[in-house]
């Protein structure tokens, strides 16, 4: 189960007067050289999001690398560190904790593990947008909520630049660390890499018949539900026009990026899975759910009706945390996301006064959390974030912010 456990404090919906500075090192084990080019990105994030941001670039030093950030926010939060090069995450350091005060924290030396590009290699911040970023030869993977968009090479000055060459066009134009991408005819402001979380370990799993499938550093292990099982070393990840694949003697798993929804829960998951061994092909679902509710929504319709365009509610999903404005107040939730679906406990919000329409949106808002157990997405409505309430199908959607609704 993954708790994202959130104290619902009223007095933690005020911003801190005094910056907290934070430091450390980075560094990793193998005898690798750096990339000249080389940047050091270092995020701290709490419930409501990215409190802290620090980018450095190597200019040909090697590790360890030292870093230095400062946040607002004295709550509990967390801390990643990625090593990019060219705006794609080479190196990488699993979330680490930074307890709750307001001194100044030295975190000593954090350890960095090779980067295994599962689908998508770049993470990009765009404004308020968040999206992630993969390549397979003359393609390149844009995925934005519930969409992946393959955008094929196209005829550039400089950098990069990837089109779908329709009319509202979609496209992706990268620039050593930075981008500028358009959805569907609207430019987004310009975008960065940041700090892309880990992608290993990685597990994945089908039914009929039932199979889990564990990628860690050490290795691939599949576990059929009749005892059988293989292991095979960690092989190389290659992109290609299916998906990643990962080829060992006796068994290949493909990733697809693509959303996949478990045959049995429903649950969405970031990969569709293929596993050829021994003769057989098995069909599955891979990936954390968890990164598909990563970054920030805006809610478009309540119970199924529409929103006014500036209704101003909107849902952060970050780390251990949910949090946003309902159109008024400012709010923090506890959720529970485990393999059959999620529920969000609301608790305490800010007591500003509006007029009655938006204090009755705001009431219909919080209802609407305390019924959800589930989320998807719809894919006839641009890929939009669903939550559901069991039978009663979906209470709240919501598109990734910084985007147009779509007509």
């Amino acid at each position: 189960m993954r708790h994202l456990a959130l104290a619902l404090l009223l007095s933690g919906l005020s911003l801190p007067a005094a910056a907290r500075d934070i430091t450390g090192q980075v560094s990793y084990r193998q005898r690798i050289a750096l990339d000249p080019s080389a940047e050091l990105v270092v995020e701290v994030s709490g419930p409501g999001g990215i409190t802290g941001e620090s980018r450095a670039a190597s200019d040909g030093r090697q590790v360890p690398l030292p870093f230095a950030v400062s946040t607002d926010d004295t709550g509990a939060q967390f801390l990643r560190a990625a090593i990019l090069v060219g705006g794609v995450a080479q190196w990488v350091a699993p979330p680490v904790a930074v307890p709750a005060g307001d001194e100044a924290l030295d975190l000593g030396m954090i350890a960095l593990e090779p980067f295994v590009p599962l689908g998508f290699a770049s993470r990009l911040r765009c404004g308020e947008t968040e999206l992630d970023l993969g390549f397979a030869g003359d393609m390149a993977r844009l995925r934005l909520g519930g969409v992946v968009h393959e955008l094929p090479l196209a005829v550039s000055a400089s950098g990069a630049r990837f089109s779908d060459g329709k009319d509202p066009e979609t496209m992706v134009w990268t620039k050593g660390n930075t981008a500028l991408v358009t959805i569907a005819g609207h430019e987004l402001p310009e975008c960065r890499a940041v700090a892309l979380p880990a992608t290993l370990p990685f597990i994945a799993r089908g039914n009929e018949p039932g199979w889990v499938l564990d990628l860690t550093a050490e290795g691939m292990v599949l576990a059929m539900q009749d005892g059988d099982e293989i292991r095979t070393p960690l092989p190389a990840a290659v992109d290609g026009p299916e998906g990643t694949v990962l080829a060992a003697e006796g068994l290949t798993v493909t990733l697809a990026p693509r959303i996949c929804r478990d045959s049995m829960t429903g649950m969405p998951h970031p990969q569709q899975v293929t596993v050829q061994a021994g003769g057989a092909e098995l069909h599955g679902c891979g990936g954390d759910p968890a990164t598909l509710l990563a970054g920030e929504w805006r809610v478009t319709a309540l119970d199924g009706a529409p929103l006014p365009a500036d209704a101003g509610a909107t849902l952060g999903f970050d780390g251990d945390g949910v949090a946003g404005s309902t159109g008024c107040n400012r709010y923090r939730a506890a959720a529970t996301l485990t393999a059959e679906g999620l529920t969000i406990a609301p608790g305490p919000l800010t007591m500003m006064a509006c007029d009655p329409d938006t204090m009755a949106r705001e009431q219909a808002f919080i209802a609407a959390l305390t019924r959800v157990t589930g989320f998807d997405f719809d894919d006839d409505n641009g890929g939009a974030l669903v939550l559901i309430a069991g039978g009663d199908g979906p209470v709240l959607t919501a598109v990734p912010a910084g985007v147009p609704t779509r007509p």
